[in-house]
């Protein structure tokens, strides 16, 4: 009998165990460049036991709804949109660095028919602008540069999606784009526009940082899962930031774009985010903007590097 028992307990131990059902994170396909897609190609999900179920294109504007309301898990999206729908009463939260704008990376390129008389900011009074969407980078850090030369904001925004812009400026419907990746390259490099500055000259490009964000209370919820997925953004930025060529290669292949004008941002180290000072650079713009109360909400409320296996602080 025991050693019928021995026996039985040794097949128990040898039996093969069913892999463990991967946790499904629902997740735009985002039209400007994301480490998302690089993680995903690279197995790097799978690794922690995640699952991206790609829900399809979300219009931009609608990328913080739609986490807000949990329609997503994750999104990417700029910070003042997150600032803004927090002070809505949104349960949002900031958990990773997105992109930074550098001088060779910016995130936004301000663009001109290679004709045009416009050379400098100074030129913009009373031009048409196109931009993406309302209340975000394109809009705010334009006026933001306006404002610190001293000139008038009085420009005639129009909404076009960046995919429409290069078209726009070639039938004059705009007389200037504001583009990110991987549009400004294609734009650029063909010759169809001419750059007259990009975001990078307010203030070293502070503004930049297009941070990942979830909902609250998803967090509650699954802390064990956020963690996961700030370690593969981080290892995905990180990667990104040492291979931009493969990288925006593994972008144009998900995108289904012409991979001579694939493009792809510089990152946060470790997709840490840097402090206070990023985002109340975006609280204070906002307050002068008018769209937050002086002291409505408090920069150290809105985001977290605690899920960050590189944190070495308690934030």
């Amino acid at each position: 009998m025991v050693a019928l028992l021995a026996t039985g307990q040794g097949q128990a131990a040898g039996a093969k165990q069913e892999p463990k059902e991967a946790f499904v994170i629902k997740y735009p396909n985002i039209t400007w460049f994301d480490p998302v897609y690089v993680a995903d190609e690279k197995g790097w999900f799978a690794e922690e036991g995640l699952k991206i179920e790609w829900v399809g294109e979300i219009p931009s504007a609608q990328l913080v709804p739609a986490v807000a309301s949990r329609s997503i898990d994750f999104a990417n999206r700029h910070t003042p949109l997150v600032l803004t729908a927090r002070a809505g009463g949104a349960k949002i939260k900031i958990i990773a660095a997105g992109a930074t704008t550098t001088a060779e990376r910016p995130h936004m390129k301000y663009l001109v028919n290679p004709a045009s008389p416009i050379k400098t900011v100074k030129d913009l009074k009373g031009k048409k602008v196109g931009i993406n969407s309302f209340s975000a980078c394109s809009e705010y850090v334009l006026k933001e540069y306006l404002r610190r030369n001293g000139l008038d904001k009085d420009i005639n925004f129009v909404v076009i999606p960046d995919a429409n812009q290069e078209q726009s400026l070639k039938q004059g419907l705009i007389d200037v784009g504001v583009l990110h990746s991987p549009y400004y390259e294609k734009v650029v490099k063909t010759g169809a526009a001419r750059e007259i500055f990009n975001d990078f000259v307010v203030d070293n490009g502070i503004s930049g940082m297009l941070p990942f964000f979830t909902n609250e209370d998803f967090i509650a919820e699954h802390p064990d899962i956020v963690k996961k997925f700030v370690k593969v953004l981080a290892r995905a930025a990180d990667w990104t930031n040492e291979h931009h060529d493969e990288a925006g290669q593994i972008f144009a292949k998900r995108r289904g774009l012409d991979p001579q004008y694939a493009g792809s941002w510089q990152y946060y180290q470790h997709g840490l985010i840097p402090g206070n000072e990023q985002v109340q650079w975006w609280i204070d713009l906002l307050v002068r903007e008018g769209k937050l109360k002086k002291d409505q909400i408090q920069a150290s409320d809105v985001y977290t590097n605690s899920f960050n296996p590189y944190n070495q602080k308690k934030r």
